[in-house]
C-alpha cells in the first residue's frame, strides 16, 4: 500500500513539474578562428592568439599536464576570455604536424598569413584547418617577420591612463 501511494505521489509530482518550459537560444553551429599568433608554450602545448586577442591552447594527445588527454584538442576561449570548451582534433598526427609547423615558422604567422580553424559546436570537434602560406624550409624572407609583432587587442588602447 505504501509503495502504491509513493508511486502515485511521485507521478503527481512529475506531472506538476512537466509544465515548466525552458527556452534556450540557438547559436551558430560553426566558429571560425583566425589565429594571428602562434608560439610554442610550456609542457608541449602551443599558444595560439585569435584575431581578437583571445589566447587558445593547442594540446596534442597524451599530455601529462592535461591528465593524459586521450585526443588532441584546442582549448577554446570565448569573447569573455573564459574556457568555453575543448574542441577535439581526430588525429594526433595532425596535431603533431601543426606543432612542428608552429615550432619552425611561428615568426611568420600574422594577420596577413593566419591559421584558420573551423570548429563545430555540435560535435565539439575541429572540422577544417587551413595552414598559412609560409614555407618553413625557406632560406629567405621578409626581415620584418623577425621583429616583435604588435600586440593583438580587441579594443584600442586608451589615449590617457587614469592613475
Amino acid at each position: 500500500m505504501k509503495g502504491i501511494l509513493a508511486s502515485a505521489l511521485l507521478l503527481v509530482s512529475f506531472q506538476a513539474h512537466s509544465n515548466l518550459e525552458v527556452i534556450k537560444p540557438v547559436f551558430k553551429e560553426k566558429i571560425v578562428l583566425k589565429i594571428v599568433r602562434a608560439i610554442p608554450d610550456s609542457f608541449e602545448t602551443y599558444s595560439m592568439t585569435n584575431y581578437n586577442g583571445r589566447e587558445m591552447m593547442l594540446v596534442c594527445a597524451k599530455n601529462r599536464v592535461y591528465d593524459n588527454n586521450p585526443k588532441a584538442m584546442i582549448e577554446y576561449r570565448n569573447f569573455y576570455n573564459e574556457i568555453a570548451g575543448n574542441f577535439t582534433i581526430e588525429s594526433n598526427e595532425v596535431c603533431k604536424d601543426i606543432a612542428k609547423f608552429i615550432e619552425r615558422a611561428h615568426y611568420g604567422i600574422d594577420e596577413q598569413r593566419p591559421f584558420i580553424f573551423t570548429l563545430n559546436t555540435k560535435t565539439m570537434s575541429v572540422e577544417k584547418i587551413v595552414y598559412p602560406h609560409i614555407d618553413p624550409m625557406n632560406d629567405n624572407g621578409d626581415v620584418k617577420d623577425l621583429f616583435p609583432k604588435k600586440e593583438v587587442r580587441d579594443f584600442p588602447k586608451p589615449q590617457v591612463f587614469l592613475e
